[in-house]
C-alpha cells in the first residue's frame, strides 16, 4: 500500500475512533437525546425550525471535519474544567435540570455552575462555545440558550430538578433541589429562597488564541415564557413527524440571509433553495474558486501573524527609526483614523439646534435621509455548498 493510501487509512481510524469515543460520551452524558429538548435544541429552533426538528430526528454527521470541530468544543470544556479545579472554585459540573411543560420534555445541561456563600450567597452559570473566529457580539442562538438555563435554575430552585453526574456518567446525586444538591456535593448551604442569593449566566467564547466573555445575563420571566413556548412547539411537531401526520417539508425554515444556511447539513432539499437549473459543467470552477477562498483566508490570517510580530520586534527595539533587514526595511508607523460622520451625533445636535430656535415643522430624520447618497449597484456571487 502507498504513503497517500496509508495516511486516507490512519485518516479513517482516527475519524471511527471520534465517532465512537463522541457517541460514548453523549450517551454517558445526556442519555437519549431523541427523549427530549435540549436548551442548544431550543436555540437552534429559534434560528430554524426545520433545522433543528431534522437534527432530532436524523442520524448525526459523521465526517472527519464534524467530528472534530464537536470534539474541540469537549477538550475547550475539559480544559475550562481544569482552571477553574486549579483555582479551588466550588463547582458543578454538568448539572442537569429536568422539565416538563406542557407535555414537552425539557433538559438543560449547565457545562459549569459556580458557587459561593460569601460575601452573599452566588450562583454562576458558564457556558462555554468554541468557535474558529469569536463573533464581536453573542450569537442569538447561544443567548437564548443561556437565558433557558438561567430561567429554569431559578424557577425550578426548590423542586428535585436537579441531577449530577461523574465523569463516567455514575448518577452522583438525582432529584434533588438545588440547595440540597449543593449541600450534598459542595458542602454548602444555600438560601431556600432564590431571592436571596446573586444569580446571572455568562457565555465564555473560545478560539485557539483568543476568548471572549459575554454578559452578564439576569433572570428574565418573560424571555423564559417565549423559551417554553417555543419548547412546547418543538416537541409537538417532533411527535407529529414521527407519527407522519407531519411533513418536515412544511416545517417553517429561516428566512432572509443567515449564516448558518450555507453550512447546514440540511440545506440539500430546502425549500429555502429552490433547485433551479441542472448545469453540472461549473461544478469545477466552483470547486475551484471555494478552493481559493479557502487559500485567501488561510494566507491573510499568516499575513496578520507576520505583521504582527514585526510591529512587536519593531517596539521591543527601542528605535523610533527603520530596521535594515537587508533586502527590505520595516518600521512602525502611526497613521491617523478613518473620518466617518457620526450619524446619531449629528441627529441629536441638528434636534437642539432646531429645539433651541423653535422651528417645529422640521423632521430631522427626513433632512438627514435627504442628505443621504446611495453607491451604485454592485453585483455579487453568492455560492452555497449543498450538503
Amino acid at each position: 500500500m502507498d504513503t497517500p493510501n496509508r495516511g486516507k487509512v490512519l485518516l479513517e481510524v482516527l475519524r471511527q475512533g471520534l465517532e465512537r469515543y463522541g457517541q460514548r460520551q453523549t450517551q454517558t452524558m445526556l442519555g437519549d437525546r431523541t427523549a427530549y429538548i435540549g436548551m442548544s435544541d431550543i436555540g437552534r429552533y429559534a434560528e430554524c425550525p426545520r433545522a433543528a426538528l431534522a437534527g432530532k430526528l436524523l442520524p448525526p454527521e459523521a465526517s472527519l471535519e464534524r467530528l472534530l470541530t464537536l470534539q474541540r468544543g469537549h477538550w475547550f470544556e475539559d480544559g475550562v474544567g481544569q482552571c477553574l479545579h486549579a483555582l479551588g472554585l466550588h463547582v458543578l459540573p454538568q448539572l442537569e435540570i429536568r422539565h416538563v411543560y406542557q407535555g414537552a420534555s425539557i433538559r438543560a445541561h449547565l457545562d459549569f455552575t459556580l458557587v459561593w456563600e460569601q460575601p452573599r450567597p452566588a450562583v454562576r452559570i458558564l457556558e462555554v462555545k468554541s468557535m474558529e473566529q469569536l463573533p464581536a457580539d453573542p450569537y442569538a442562538a447561544h443567548e437564548l440558550q443561556i437565558s433557558g438555563q438561567l430561567g429554569l435554575l431559578c424557577r425550578l430552585w426548590n423542586k428535585p430538578a436537579f441531577s449530577l453526574r461523574d465523569a463516567d456518567g455514575r448518577i452522583l446525586h438525582d432529584k434533588l433541589t438545588f440547595p440540597q444538591i449543593c449541600r450534598a456535593h459542595l458542602c454548602l448551604a444555600l438560601p431556600d429562597s432564590v431571592r436571596d442569593v446573586s444569580l446571572e449566566g455568562w457565555l465564555l467564547c473560545l478560539s485557539m488564541k483568543e476568548a471572549r466573555a459575554f454578559g452578564p445575563y439576569g433572570y428574565d420571566a418573560e424571555l423564559l415564557a417565549n423559551i417554553l413556548t417555543q419548547a412546547r412547539a418543538f416537541w409537538a411537531q417532533l411527535q407529529d413527524i414521527r407519527t407522519g401526520s407531519l411533513m418536515l417539508d412544511v416545517v417553517p425554515h429561516a428566512q432572509g440571509f443567515h449564516p448558518l444556511c450555507a453550512c447546514c447539513r440540511f440545506n440539500a432539499d430546502c425549500p429555502k433553495f429552490p433547485q433551479g437549473d441542472y448545469q453540472p459543467q461549473w461544478q469545477p470552477a466552483l470547486t475551484r474558486l471555494e478552493a481559493l477562498k479557502q487559500n485567501h483566508l488561510a494566507l491573510d490570517a499568516e499575513i496578520r501573524e507576520m505583521e504582527a510580530a514585526l510591529k512587536l520586534a519593531h517596539s521591543l527595539s527601542g528605535t523610533r527609526d527603520w530596521i535594515n533587514a537587508g533586502q527590505h526595511r520595516f518600521r512602525l508607523a502611526t497613521t491617523a483614523g478613518r473620518r466617518s460622520l457620526n450619524k446619531a451625533a449629528l441627529f441629536n445636535e441638528l434636534t437642539e439646534i432646531f429645539r433651541f430656535e423653535k422651528i417645529e415643522d422640521i423632521d430631522v430624520d427626513a433632512l438627514l435621509f435627504r442628505c443621504e447618497r446611495e453607491g451604485a449597484s454592485a453585483s455579487r456571487l453568492i455560492i452555497n455548498t449543498i450538503s
